[in-house]
């Protein structure tokens, strides 16, 4: 374990040296640390006392050796005490009790039925990492898949969790760290694809898998500057991919890479899919003050057969000044 933390600690000092790259990171910590200052074992033990649990050895080695909260997929690691923040239903004293999922390949149907047995689903779980909206990474503290990591949209509890394949949390931080590419810190390792900027265009051009496509397009964010070939390749997905998250993920790293994505975002405004057309929207606005050549198609969204996208464009087009 001591030689697996070493690692840690030197592959995280290679990270913190390089420039974050692009708005979408979130690399430090409160108070502009990379990683807050880690545990001792007097308040850990408080903390599992309170609830209690034994955390398990992976993620409390980490709190205790490397650090508490900060730099980490997404919005970043939360420090131990905050795991119960964004009205997250493992709050309480719940973390004692048994989270029955395992990862298997009958997760869909035992969510299923977990969940209409339980009012709590993801009781026995451990808040980690705030992805975004109501979506979490949350690790298993009792039961068992204790240790492992899983994804969850607590805003859908139809749906089910992702396990992440990783056996437990030095594993999942080392996995992450091995994924930035040239030291960039990227969000969400779990969509990324190892590879050059011309494999990943290969692969988003030529991949059967929808989910490779996808993560190649993702992925391509983080290969800096855009090359000509990878911009074809991603304007072409965007305009006729089947998959929509290959449209979606086209659209952002084109948003983010791309001085000159405004025209390409402009067009997937007329996606068939909702999902594409309000995602295109958000990017447009971000990337374009120019009202003159592409209000008019934004505008239209106003009247999109969609009640989401209706509500979406008319706020976004109200915060930019696009309804007139």
């Amino acid at each position: 374990m001591d030689d697996r933390v070493a690692r840690i600690r030197s592959k995280l000092a290679a990270a913190c040296t390089e420039p974050v790259p692009r708005p979408r990171t979130f690399a430090r910590a409160p108070g502009g640390q990379r990683l807050g200052t880690p545990l001792s074992e007097e308040r850990v033990v408080a903390f599992e006392t309170r609830h209690g649990v034994r955390l398990p050895h992976g993620y409390r080695t980490f709190l205790r050796e490397v650090g508490n909260g900060g730099i980490g997929p997404d919005y970043g690691l939360l420090p131990l005490t905050r795991w119960s923040a964004h009205d997250i239903p493992t709050a309480g004293q719940q973390l004692g009790r048994t989270f029955a999922l395992e990862p298997t390949d009958s997760v869909a149907a035992d969510w299923a039925r977990l969940r209409d047995m339980e009012n709590n689903p993801y009781a026995g779980t451990h808040t980690v990492v705030h992805r975004g909206c109501r979506e979490m990474t949350l690790l298993v503290i009792s039961g068992p898949a204790r240790g492992r990591l899983l994804d969850a949209n607590l805003g859908d509890l139809a749906a089910p969790p992702v396990f992440h394949p990783q056996p437990d949390f030095l594993t999942w931080y080392e996995d992450w760290l091995d994924a930035l590419p040239e030291g960039g810190i990227v969000p969400d390792f779990r969509d990324q694809i190892r590879g050059s900027s011309e494999e990943l265009v290969d692969i988003l051009t030529a991949s059967g898998d929808p989910g490779e496509r996808r993560a190649a397009a993702y992925t391509l964010g983080g290969r800096q500057p855009l090359t000509d070939r990878a911009r074809n390749a991603l304007v072409q997905a965007l305009a006729d991919d089947p998959d929509r998250r290959v449209r979606m993920d086209a659209a952002r790293t084109l948003a983010e890479l791309d001085g000159d994505a405004a025209e390409v975002l402009a067009s997937a405004l007329k996606d068939p899919d909702h999902w594409v057309r309000r995602r295109a929207l958000v990017y447009l606005l971000q990337v374009s003050n120019d009202e003159t050549a592409y209000g008019s198609t934004a505008r239209e969204l106003l009247q999109d057969e969609n009640p989401n996208v209706r509500l979406t464009a008319a706020d976004l087009l109200a915060r930019a000044g696009w309804t007139s």
